[in-house]
């Protein structure tokens, strides 16, 4: 045994949950949480897109990502897994339900933890067993495989043959070998990661494990679809787990690298596998474990909380998501109110927010005008008096409340433009409900001044 670094693990893995007779219970709910956002907006006749959309299954929140191959599709907050569901009447040939383990859960939670986490969302609707499709078995090695060139592979299977090189004179970044259902990739993971969003989750999980993203980083990976799967009677999640060293010691032998200094020029050209193969080749294959592996889990108490680094594109999305839902709910939402709201989360940084602490920070203070009128104001703590926001939904104003509320806020639009806003938003709300002449803004302006 040598003393380069190795990193055994399972880099994807794509499976099926199978449906018990309460499934169709569950579909019809995520359809019925999908239409319904879809009718929010297309009442307010506002458009809208697949990431506006979003469903809750057992407190577990998934956006949605669009309708692919017969399956809805979802991702969860922190991009764990991504989950489809399809009707049970179609495509009977499929299972209903498909899952694709992302790399953020897999290596921040561990194989095992996803899966119970998934189990306990569905629990209800699904059976026990679990259909494979896809798993990528890899290794990280800490070593410069740059060296390596199509010319060092050796199959005797027709299938396995299709090799592509990418790199430059020099050296070798990418090498594929074969093709689905079974094929290799050997590349350069540390040059991967320099352009990938993952690059803060996996350096982490590297240097948890001894291994270096400073240092040459190579990723030695197999992907084996479901036919390729089935040819070793690997059917389900479990039967793969129990025998991936199997797996993995197999694919080394049916496509290996070879020491090409073993054999003449002649025999390398026509007879390529009668070489040795290469001792590096043989040590990654001699030392395959990953006990350590999937032993890595997580209680299932702390999988459901949102664990996730947040960045600005997280905040963005989130940001105008929220945006979004306060414009079709008629909320009276513009940038002196943000402005606001921006002060108020910046003070808040060194002090509490809660609602007790919030109540102490003023007093309120009614004010009643000649004409017995009341206004309401809020002394702050340096003694500044102001006028607290207000925001009202309009579209939960009964017709009647509606009407009045629309005569209240027609008396004041001109006093600001805020003001002007506030009314515009009520009369389209009223215009809506066939509660006033739809004539010009001016023409209802003047009627309601008769």
């Amino acid at each position: 045994m040598s003393e380069i670094k190795k990193l055994y693990g399972i880099d994807t893995l794509y499976f099926f949950f199978e449906s018990n007779e309460n499934y169709d219970n569950l579909f019809l709910d995520i359809l019925d949480q999908i239409e319904d956002i879809k009718g929010k907006f297309e009442k307010r006749e506002i458009e809208y897109e697949n990431n506006d959309i979003s469903i809750t299954i057992e407190d577990i929140h998934l956006n949605y990502l669009g309708k692919k191959e017969g399956f809805y599709w979802f991702k969860d907050l922190n991009e764990f897994f991504r989950i489809g569901f399809k009707d049970k009447y179609k495509n009977r040939g499929l299972n209903d339900i498909r899952v694709q383990l992302q790399g953020n859960g897999i290596y921040t939670l561990g194989i095992s933890s996803l899966i119970t986490l998934l189990k306990d969302m569905l629990k209800g609707y699904i059976s026990d067993y679990i259909p494979v499709t896809r798993a990528d078995i890899n290794c990280f090695i800490q070593y410069d495989l740059s060296f390596i060139s199509k010319d060092m592979f050796s199959t005797r299977k027709r299938k396995y043959s299709t090799i592509n090189e990418i790199g430059d004179a020099n050296s070798t970044q990418t090498i594929y070998v074969g093709k689905e259902p079974f094929k290799l990739r050997i590349y350069n993971k540390g040059l991967e990661l320099k352009k990938s969003k993952k690059y803060e989750l996996m350096n982490e999980y590297f240097l948890n494990n001894d291994l270096s993203l400073d240092k040459p980083l190579f990723n030695i990976e197999f992907q084996m679809n479901r036919t390729h799967l089935r040819a070793y009677e690997i059917l389900t999640v479990e039967d793969l787990l129990h025998n991936a060293k199997n797996l993995f010691n197999q694919a080394m032998e049916d496509i290996r690298l070879i020491d090409t200094t073993s054999i003449t020029d002649d025999t390398l050209k026509h007879n390529k596998y009668k070489a040795k193969t290469h001792s590096l080749w043989q040590e990654v294959k001699d030392e395959f474990n990953i006990v350590s592996f999937l032993q890595s889990s997580i209680c299932l108490k702390r999988v459901k909380r949102k664990v996730s680094i947040y960045d600005e594109n997280r905040f963005e999305f989130e940001y105008i998501a929220l945006l979004r839902k306060a414009f079709i709910n008629n909320l009276l939402i513009d940038s002196e109110y943000l402005s606001s709201l921006f002060t108020k989360a910046k003070e808040s940084q060194n002090k509490t927010t809660s609602n007790k602490e919030l109540k102490k920070r003023y007093i309120d203070i009614e004010v009643i005008n000649p004409d017995n009128s009341k206004q309401h104001f809020r002394q702050l703590e340096d003694k500044t008096i102001i006028e607290p926001i207000k925001t009202i939904s309009v579209s939960t104003l009964s017709d009647y409340d509606l009407l009045r509320y629309l005569e209240k806020v027609q008396l004041k639009q001109h006093e600001s433009k805020r003001n002007k806003d506030i009314y515009e938003v009520a009369l389209k709300e009223a215009l809506k409900r066939d509660l006033v002449p739809n004539v010009s803004t001016k023409e209802v302006h003047d009627e309601h001044l008769v």
